[in-house]
């Protein structure tokens, strides 16, 4: 009896000792801060969102610039991993990644799986094909033609809702050159990237044919639940303090030569 006694009590001190661990451990805000460091999720070569420079090879952009900042003002350092679209949805969903820095627009499908923080770029949606193309005027145009995207975005979805069959490549130049060379008939992407491209590509062979009114809203996904109340609240509170300081505009602007941080 008394062993017995012996044993349950020390069951219960470790159960005590456990539940203390995990108070102390707190929630993700709280282990974020413990670290030092917040793990973002990007791709590194959507220009001018997440690329890498020519000379340096150093990973900028403004969603790079945007979750330095953002990571600052948490007072943690931000640690990118890079990796594909999809792949980087996938970790922050699976706890892998704290967070994501890639244009991610802010979608009902994605609100079932992400908790995003308040947006703090937008954007349109447009359709790419060759100059010369007379068939492909509007997005409901893409139905029974082919369109390039990567794998997991917004814009392959968009895509197939218009009946288009999707080539998933990894890469906005990629999908360029699918259009360019007749593999694909057009490509979904946002105006803000294509138009860099075209502006650092000096590419006059392929046109936006299409513009969906629709306002594309760029946010930080987190993964659900209440875990992640306090990091949101962080963040939210980065991202306001950026746009009231000016911070946000210049990054914009620096990036896309003109500020897309308002709607």
């Amino acid at each position: 009896m008394r062993k017995s006694l012996v044993i349950t009590v020390s069951l219960l001190l470790l159960f005590a000792l456990a539940g203390c661990g995990t108070s102390a451990a707190g929630d993700h805000l709280a282990r974020v801060k413990a670290a030092g460091k917040i793990t973002v999720a990007t791709e590194g070569a959507w220009a001018p969102f997440t690329y890498h420079d020519e000379t340096t090879n150093e990973l900028v952009g403004f969603d790079v610039e945007v979750a330095k900042e953002v990571a600052k003002r948490i007072g943690v350092e931000a640690e990118f991993a890079e990796g594909d679209f999809d792949g980087g949805l996938t970790g922050v969903s699976q706890g892998t990644f704290d967070m994501m820095a890639n244009g991610v627009d802010v979608t009902d499908d994605r609100e079932q799986t992400f908790d995003f923080s308040d947006p703090y770029a937008y954007d349109h949606a447009v359709v790419v094909a060759k100059a010369d193309n007379a068939d492909i005027s509007s997005f409901d145009d893409l139905s029974g033609k082919t369109t390039a995207n990567s794998v997991g975005s917004t814009y392959a979805q968009m895509g197939e809702d218009n009946g288009a069959t999707v080539v998933n490549v990894p890469t906005l130049g990629e999908t360029m050159e699918l259009v360019e060379n007749g593999t694909a008939d057009a490509t979904i992407n946002a105006n803000t990237s294509v138009q860099d491209y075209f502006n650092t590509t000096g590419n006059t062979s392929l046109k936006v044919v299409a513009t969906d009114e629709e306002t594309t809203k760029y946010a930080i996904p987190l993964k659900k639940g209440a875990d992640n109340d306090t990091l949101r609240e962080e963040i939210n509170k980065a991202i306001a303090d950026m746009k009231a300081d000016g911070t946000l505009s210049e990054i914009s602007v620096k990036y896309f030569g003109s500020d897309i941080t308002k709607e």
